[in-house]
């Protein structure tokens, strides 16, 4: 008889015990924000310490996160291949996670990193891999198990345990690294993901399953149906993607980021060179307002499941829509700093309450036999969104004014707004089934 690993009993399973699910799925989100953070601030400070020129620097951060650009090839083969008696999205988190450790273990204990750029730039990219692999994985979880009433909340916390990655990572790693060296602080982020990783290697899915390949258990009659070939996996999204709500959801991840990311350029050439804060002054307050960003995640998600993910996201999408406007009219009041403190603090609020809305909208509409790959284009739409706004800016920035910037961010950002009103999130559940 196969051996029966019991250190977690079979009613504890991330299914039927909300409040494990919330500490395992806000355990994997941290991690991810972990190295994330520690790369853009912490490895990229040493490096400029190092001497390094900033095309150098910024050379070696895009080999390291080529993978996030594309995550979206995960989401067809999670939908398509796994090992059922395990659960559906548990296996390929393992694998995430062992492989991030691994990679992690390998910057600690190999050569110098500061003096094997090859080696650096690798390891990173390894792990980015095993990191976006564990996103889209852990995203998947997340539809899959949710209730609905619940995903508000849990998104914000999801989100927020991302920021606070991000901040450790940057902060809290970057004080360790300066007291020993790099190799220590991939040590240390190693640790702490295989700490994390204890959650779902004891948690099972749903009840039933296997612990460990090993052990005994088999699939869940509960869990979605894996795809049987990658025709199926295309066949199912394209159905999902005929629907009214799912199109129109993609409409509005495509634009809703456009405004933010046309600003980028204008604001921080604003502040920084016309208004002469610098980049130190700039740097710190804007740190400060990500903790506003941070509240109004967790915040936005509890209203979210007052009022609904809709309602929520179009409340906010309209304060920040105002809250440009209000700027752009304003221009003798730049000059005072506690004014740009609080539009930074204001927009990082509203910010985050609009994208954990909008997470949570797409969870609601994501139909589960594809939810991984569906899910991800959503979350690849929001990026390439943010990506054709700083493109607008370099076509046509030369020509406008600040405050004629903040004009056309606050028209971008009502534009997705009235699609928001024709979604209808349990369509593709009521239409298509639940596998």
């Amino acid at each position: 008889m196969p051996w029966q690993a019991e250190p977690v009993r079979r009613g504890w399973t991330m299914a039927k015990r909300p409040g494990w699910r919330l500490i395992a799925l806000c355990g994997l989100y941290f991690t991810q924000g972990l190295p994330y953070g520690f790369m853009f601030i912490t490895l990229a400070a040493v490096l400029a310490g190092d001497g390094r020129s900033p095309d150098a620097i910024a050379g070696l951060l895009a080999i390291a996160t080529l993978p996030w650009a594309f995550k979206w090839i995960f989401g067809p083969i999670i939908d398509r291949f796994g090992m059922p008696s395990m659960g559906r999205r548990r296996p390929w988190i393992l694998l995430a996670q062992s492989g991030m450790v691994l990679a992690l273990l390998t910057l600690a204990f190999g050569p110098d990193p500061l003096t094997h750029d090859g080696y650096l730039a690798w390891g990173l990219f390894f792990m980015s891999a095993c990191s976006a692999l564990q996103d889209v994985s852990v995203d998947a979880l997340a539809v899959d198990l949710l209730r609905e009433e619940e995903r508000g909340r849990v998104n914000g916390f999801m989100y927020g345990s991302s920021y606070m990655g991000n901040a450790l990572g940057g902060a809290g790693m970057g004080t360790i690294v300066a007291s020993t060296d790099l190799r220590v602080g991939f040590l240390v982020i190693a640790i702490t993901v295989g700490c994390v990783m204890v959650l779902p290697l004891l948690l099972r899915e749903r009840t039933g399953e296997r612990l460990l390949p090993w052990t005994r258990g088999e699939a869940s009659p509960q869990a979605p149906a894996l795809a049987d070939s990658a025709r199926t996996v295309l066949f199912r999204l394209m159905r999902a993607f005929m629907l009214r709500s799912t199109v129109a959801l993609a409409a509005v991840t495509l634009l809703l980021s456009i405004p933010s990311g046309f600003l980028t350029g204008f604001s921080t050439v604003l502040i920084v060179d016309e208004l002469g804060w610098g980049v130190e002054k700039m740097a710190t307050w804007t740190g400060i307002a990500t903790w506003a960003g941070l509240a109004g995640s967790i915040g936005g998600g509890f209203l979210a499941d007052r009022i609904g993910p809709r309602r929520m996201a179009l409340l906010a999408g309209c304060g920040l829509a105002l809250s440009y406007l209000v700027f752009a009219d304003a221009k003798d009041l730049w000059c005072v700093d506690s004014f740009i403190v609080g539009m930074m603090v204001f927009e990082a609020l509203l910010s985050g309450v609009l994208f954990v809305s909008i997470f949570a909208l797409c969870m609601q509409v994501s139909w589960p036999l594809v939810a991984a790959t569906q899910f991800t284009a959503y979350m690849a739409m929001l990026n390439l969104s943010r990506t054709l706004g700083q493109g607008l800016t370099a076509e046509i920035g030369e020509f406008i004014t600040f405050q004629g910037a903040y004009g056309i961010a606050a028209v971008l950002q009502v534009l997705p707004l009235p699609l928001l009103a024709i979604i209808d999130p349990h369509q593709a559940r009521r239409v298509l089934g639940t596998g």
